[in-house]
């Protein structure tokens, strides 16, 4: 009896080790299983993330390229026109004795025009754009807004040359034009507020303005232009927000990294 006993007891371990083995067995294929799985996911991702990537930015390359177009055209077609209507204007106050104010108003007007014109075309040329510092021409951007009278917009910053390539921040400076762009239009301001910073290796923008703001919850049916600034943000790899200041108005902030 006892040597059945022992021939059982033998039995019994080696079965709860062959079957401790098999379920050892089992959940390894299934945690390899798990990691290769992740693994896919991750990489698939990784791919949707890049082909986003590259659709954003050749639709970026798109709107450059029709960009560069438009400024040429502005500044070849109706640049042209309105030095011509310049010329005629002077021609005629050359034949007359005593110059209307109004005319005089007229050329002066006209003159502005066509600054304002050149300067709207060069931000648009290629050869402006790779040449690019955001700084400078925001100034630029800024002194053609103010020029109007219409608004008033400051401009602060703690750097003379962003830590950043050309084409960034050509980016940078589009969303800052779309954010602008919305504001006079559908805030109807007094103030525009731009203020560049850094901090914890991070680029701060704030765009503010003392408008009439806008309706959060109204966030869902996102314009255009709203989603370019998204879209562009996303693809410097940054975060853009907007919110309501202590004023009323409107403040879009926007965070890039600087590695």
């Amino acid at each position: 009896m006892l040597p059945v006993k022992q021939d059982l007891f033998v039995a019994v371990i080696f079965i709860s080790l062959l079957v401790t083995i098999m379920g050892l067995v089992v959940v390894a294929a299934v945690i390899s299983y798990k990691k290769k799985q992740d693994a896919y996911l991750h990489q698939l991702k990784l791919m949707k993330e890049d082909y986003d990537k590259q659709l954003m930015w050749s639709q970026i390359e798109m709107q450059e390229e029709a960009f560069a177009h438009l400024g040429q055209e502005l500044h070849d077609d109706i640049g042209q026109l309105l030095s011509s209507t310049k010329l005629l204007i002077n021609v005629t106050q050359r034949s007359m004795k005593e110059i209307p104010d109004t005319l005089q108003i007229a050329e002066d007007t006209l003159s502005t025009a066509i600054q304002h014109l050149r300067a709207l075309s060069k931000s648009f040329s290629r050869q402006w754009l790779d040449q690019f510092s955001l700084i400078e021409n925001l100034k630029a951007e800024v002194d053609r807004i103010n020029s109007s009278r219409a608004i008033t917009v400051k401009f602060t910053h703690e750097l003379t040359v962003l830590p950043l390539q050309a084409e960034p921040q050509i980016i940078l400076f589009r969303i800052i034009q779309e954010a602008m762009q919305n504001c006079i239009k559908h805030a109807r301001p007094q103030v525009i507020d731009i203020s560049i910073r850094t901090a914890n290796q991070q680029l701060i923008l704030i765009i503010a303005d003392d408008g009439s703001g806008f309706d959060k919850a109204g966030m869902s049916a996102i314009g255009m232009g709203i989603r370019n600034m998204q879209h562009r943000t996303t693809l410097l790899g940054g975060d853009i927000r907007w919110e309501v200041t202590t004023a009323g108005g409107t403040a879009v902030l926007i965070t890039l990294p600087l590695e």
